[in-house]
């Protein structure tokens, strides 16, 4: 009887719910500007994000390029909605980041599971001599408060007049999900010149006191060299590490050589490497070294990159675009899945630096730069300055390990102008786009140029989010409001919450008949 009595009242719930707007649709949250400079000729560049698994604090790093050249922290306490500067990671007379406006990573963070903040960084002082000759320091900051305050450690100490040492770039982070006294930093070290005395190294350093020091860096590479590592480590406390060659030094060989993405691995804290494996065979054209996550419950690594299909992109006639690519390992590295394509566009369109981040329930998400809506969108074949077009921010995620992935769908409000900023145009400061997960909502962190005047090419950090709890009101195609077809499904649910309990109590008095066949109740 109570069932049936409340079938009408579960109809009128869902009616409400229905009249709602379509149930269960994910969508992002409105642009938030990050940084606050009024500088017209700022440049805020290569941003990275991260969520305190304690607290939910969001944290981003990133540097203007052309203004302090800082690495500058901001905080948002609010899930996003607004932000306010955080510490200062970087130690006097340090405090050049964003040298010479080149590629990132400028910073990279990471919460250890105890809510601790690592962040790694590359910084010199402002000597005002030329790239190659300005010695760049490894750095490791440490904060117990989200980016409030600082404690920063020297991790690579670079000699000065030895450029092949000296000239360190692209700072990588990994913490131990189950250790966070287990830190791991890597870089690249040399010059990328055909005068180069020594070939580019992949350097890696390990810290078993929290990060407060570090021994001394080991270099992945083999005899080819390669550009700096990305970093991952897994339950187990195994580091997976992932990086693409380089060409050694010396001039360049006809044809240009492919360039590999390579996989080491090791399982004594960073003493000593497995054998390198071809993981990828790459292409020439490559841009950024991939990017690599592991589950911290599980034994699955992901490895992300953006490239061209066609290995020897450089040979006449070829008009190939810039794809992002994954693979998927299921046992901690030993092998590795088919290369799949992430790119779900019909249309030839450049897709770049994508990011990756895992939620605690294992959730895979990933976000990158994407030109499918750009009314031109030039295809990239040399270099990897980027497009000059119109980019937007994608975001797709899987819940079975990389197996499936969900609609692409546009996490940006308005479109980014290449044309304008140091993204592209030559410049290339730029690095995946930044991307922290839990459980209930995803972040993401870009550069974007909306409010660039004229030629100043300004550049802002701007970040949204996809709660990926449902949501209904206000998504109705009905023309009616979404708050008022929301009250009248609660109306509704009130209404016949009311008539169901009168019902009740007077079939509890004996007013209402009960049906034939059963006793009234005494």
């Amino acid at each position: 009887m109570r069932r049936r009595l409340l079938s009408p009242v579960l109809g009128i719930v869902a009616l409400g719910v229905a009249l709602a707007g379509p149930a269960w649709g994910l969508s992002a949250t409105g642009a938030v500007q990050v940084t606050n400079d009024p500088a017209p000729l700022r440049s805020h560049s290569s941003p990275q994000i991260a969520v305190n698994p304690k607290t939910g604090d969001l944290v981003a790093v990133e540097s203007d390029v052309r203004g302090s050249r800082a690495c500058a922290v901001h905080l948002s306490t609010d899930g996003g909605r607004s932000w306010f500067a955080g510490g200062d990671p970087m130690t006097k007379p340090f405090n050049d980041c964003g040298f010479y406006a080149e590629y990132g990573p400028l910073a990279t963070m990471a919460f250890g599971g105890d809510g601790t903040l690592y962040m790694a960084f590359v910084a010199s002082d402002f000597l005002n001599r030329v790239r190659n000759d300005t010695p760049r320091h490894v750095f490791l900051a440490r904060s117990a408060d989200s980016g409030r305050t600082f404690t920063t450690t020297r991790v690579y100490e670079a000699p000065d007049g030895n450029p092949d040492r000296g000239l360190n770039k692209g700072p990588m982070l990994a913490v131990d999900p189950t250790n966070p006294q287990l830190v791991y930093v890597g870089w690249r070290q040399g010059v990328n010149a055909a005068d180069a005395k020594e070939k580019l190294k992949s350097n890696v350093a390990a810290s078993s006191d929290g990060g407060r020091t570090f021994g001394p860096p080991v270099d992945l590479t083999d005899p080819r060299g390669a550009d700096f590592p990305a970093l991952a480590v897994d339950k187990a406390g195994t580091i997976h590490a992932a990086f693409w060659v380089r060409a050694v030094p010396g001039p360049t060989p006809t044809p240009v050589p492919v360039r590999p993405i390579i996989y080491r691995q090791s399982t004594d804290h960073g003493k000593t490497w497995s054998a390198p494996v071809d993981v990828d065979p790459g292409n020439v054209s490559a841009g950024h070294p991939p990017v690599i996550a592991a589950d911290p419950k599980t034994s699955d690594v992901y490895l992300a990159w953006n490239a061209n299909a066609e290995v020897q992109n450089t040979v006449a006639g070829y008009n190939g675009d810039l794809d992002l690519f994954l693979r998927v390992s299921h046992d901690a590295g030993k092998t590795w899945s088919d290369r799949v394509v992430l790119s779900d566009e019909t249309v030839k369109s450049n897709q770049y630096e994508p990011g990756l981040a895992i939620a605690p329930n294992g959730t895979l998400h990933v976000a990158w730069y994407d030109f499918r809506n750009s009314p031109t969108n030039p295809l990239v074949t040399t270099g990897h300055s980027g497009d000059t077009g119109i980019s937007d921010v994608y975001y797709a995620s899987s819940a079975d390990h990389g197996s499936t992935f969900t609609k692409p769908i546009r996490v940006n409000d308005r479109g980014i102008d290449r044309s304008k900023g140091v993204w592209s145009n030559n410049i290339d400061s730029k690095f995946n786009v930044g991307v922290a997960a839990t459980n209930n909502e995803v972040y993401f962190a870009w550069q974007d140029t909306r409010n660039a005047l004229g030629e100043t090419g300004s550049e802002d950090i701007y970040m949204s989010s996809v709660p990926l709890t449902p949501v209904t009101v206000g998504e109705s195609g009905s023309g009616i409001p979404g708050w008022t077809l929301l009250l009248t499904g609660l109306f509704g649910l009130g209404l016949g919450t009311v008539v169901a309990w009168g019902l009740l109590r007077r079939r509890e008095a004996g007013s209402v008949p009960a049906p034939k066949g059963r006793p009234t109740p005494a």
